[in-house]
């Protein structure tokens, strides 16, 4: 570490005065690298288990000019893996290089040592449709720049030409790409002579007005993957899939009739379809992207593999769904990866069955999925079977694990993303937790009821969870997925905890519960088991 200890020392004193309650913290950047100088900011990454939303702020304390990032725990794996399909590297970099803060459940002495791995891994290689969009969007860009008149009319145009460029250099290479100073460090490590080359167009462009060192690198980059697209063909490798699997996007709304008719039709396509290849699939909902829309979204997974996928199931449910009417709109091949949450392809497999057979009793009769009863219902024998599965040697663990779920999902519940100021989610924190007991109140004897009633789970989904406790490869998923968990916990034990949460929050997806209430199932559960 390069820093000063002093400053170290600063930054102690801010982070103790300002976030109290951290899960953990890192200093980062140019100040532990040792290449800062008057004008550099000091990074700072805190991570929160009580925060939903990653932001950042400038801040000035005392003489340091402090740049605080803050990551929710709870979000670290989709912030990992869109880095990974992204290939900016940004959070995989900085974390990778920090100097711990404060550690004091051990996360960033896993997350680290992760992230190191994760650098030297790389970023996702390019797909044969991501090679064919860069190509296309770079020869477009370069016809702009051969054809113009005025070079200083295209200046933004050049800009966004070498943006592209040096994206797809690195990404090709097998690089990360990250942005600005960072991506120019990269360029030279991997290809010095490109490096070179890149800053001489560069300047004669803007200090001679003359393109041609630029056309001459750009054309020869592309020619080495494939040459120039001056034309787009949708046909060629727009609606392709890389891996065995096919995600629809449902995008519902208030609509239930729609929604239903919608599911029925899909399924109507992969039953006509299964006639030529075993297929698979499962409904699950998730939060949108677009950040004020309330309705959650439904998507479909179908596993088959791709070859299939590609050479059929599109273009057959591209033709099937333009004769139907009344029905959401549908997004595909939609990008979402069903895997990175289990660590794996094996394990994904092996856990499966467990959700194919959910979305099937889910979608059995028309309305379960509007079925508020039956989802909670469904829930809680979930949640009582998993206790007889997962904790039959340790039954004095179940609680604990409650709570354990409870503390990961709750801030879901309470930090909806719009606010920043610790007094007013400290106060939404209070309300929802009283709004769980008032709601539990009500409920209680009919939750008793069904919690202590015939477990409406099919008897198949049963017999592949008690093979989940069987699945070897749980030792390599990474250890800092187990954020929240007791630190007594052996690192084994920790690493089934997490693949557990995950198995239960795809479950509850499938059972189409708001992400904003899963917390409550594992609270009233625990009521139940507490005699609360």
């Amino acid at each position: 570490m390069k820093i000063n200890k002093k400053v170290v020392e600063e930054i102690m004193v801010f982070l103790s005065r300002y976030y109290p309650s951290q899960h953990a913290s890192l200093v980062t950047g140019s100040h532990v690298e040792g290449t800062n100088n008057e004008f550099s900011d000091i990074d700072v990454i805190v991570f929160t288990k009580d925060r939903n939303t990653v932001f950042n702020e400038m801040v000035l304390f005392r003489s340091l000019k402090l740049q605080t990032i803050i990551i929710p725990v709870q979000n670290l794996q989709e912030i990992l893996w869109v880095d990974y399909i992204s290939g900016q590297g940004t959070f995989v970099n900085m974390i990778s290089k920090g100097h711990i803060l404060f550690d004091e459940s051990d996360f960033l002495k896993y997350l680290i040592p992760h992230t190191k791995e994760l650098e030297l891994l790389g970023a996702k290689p390019l797909s044969d449709y991501e090679n064919y969009m860069a190509r296309v969007k770079i020869t477009s860009l370069l016809f702009d720049v051969m054809g113009a008149g005025d070079i200083d009319e295209f200046l933004y145009t050049i800009l966004h030409l070498i943006d592209l460029v040096t994206q797809f250099k690195l990404k090709a290479g097998g690089s990360w790409c990250s942005d600005g100073k960072y991506r120019m460090k990269l360029i030279k490590a991997l290809d010095e002579n490109f490096y070179h080359r890149l800053t001489a167009a560069t300047a004669e462009i803007y200090g001679n007005k003359n393109r041609e060192l630029l056309v001459d690198l750009t054309t020869e980059l592309l020619e080495e993957y494939g040459g120039l697209l001056p034309y787009y063909s949708k046909s060629n490798t727009l609606s392709k899939v890389s891996e065995d699997y096919l995600v629809v996007e449902l995008d519902t709304d208030s609509n239930i009739e729609r929604i239903n008719h919608t599911i029925q039709i899909l399924e109507e396509f992969i039953q006509n379809s299964a006639q030529h290849k075993k297929i698979k699939y499962y409904f699950f909902s998730s939060k949108p992207v677009i950040r004020d829309k309330a309705e959650q979204n439904i998507y479909l997974v179908i596993d088959t593999q791709k070859e299939f996928i590609n050479n059929f199931l599109i273009d057959h449910l591209e033709l099937f769904l333009s004769g139907q009417s009344n029905i959401s709109r549908l997004l595909f091949p939609f990008q979402y990866d069903p895997v990175y949450r289990f660590s794996g392809m094996k394990i994904y497999d092996r856990l499966a069955p467990v959700f194919y057979g959910i979305s099937k009793q889910m979608t059995a009769e028309k309305a379960r999925f509007s079925n508020t009863s039956y989802q909670i219902q469904f829930a809680v024998h979930f949640l009582k079977e998993a206790k007889k599965i997962w904790f039959e040697e340790q039954p004095d663990m179940f609680c604990p694990f409650l709570q354990y779920l409870f503390d990961c999902w709750f801030v879901f519940t309470y930090d909806d993303g719009l606010s920043f100021k610790t007094k007013e989610l400290l106060d939404s924190r209070k309300m929802n937790l009283e709004k769980f007991e008032t709601l539990y109140e009500g409920q209680k004897e009919t939750l008793l009821n069904s919690y202590n009633s015939k477990s409406i789970i099919d008897k198949s989904v049963l017999t592949t969870m008690k093979k989940s406790i069987q699945i070897h490869e749980v030792k390599d998923i990474p250890t800092y997925k187990a954020y929240l968990a007791p630190r007594d916990l052996s690192e084994m034990d920790k690493k089934c905890w997490s693949l557990y949460r995950e198995i239960i929050f795809k479950t509850f997806s499938i059972l189409f519960i708001d992400n904003r209430l899963i917390s409550y199932i594992p609270f009233v559960v625990k009521k139940i088991e507490s005699n609360d």
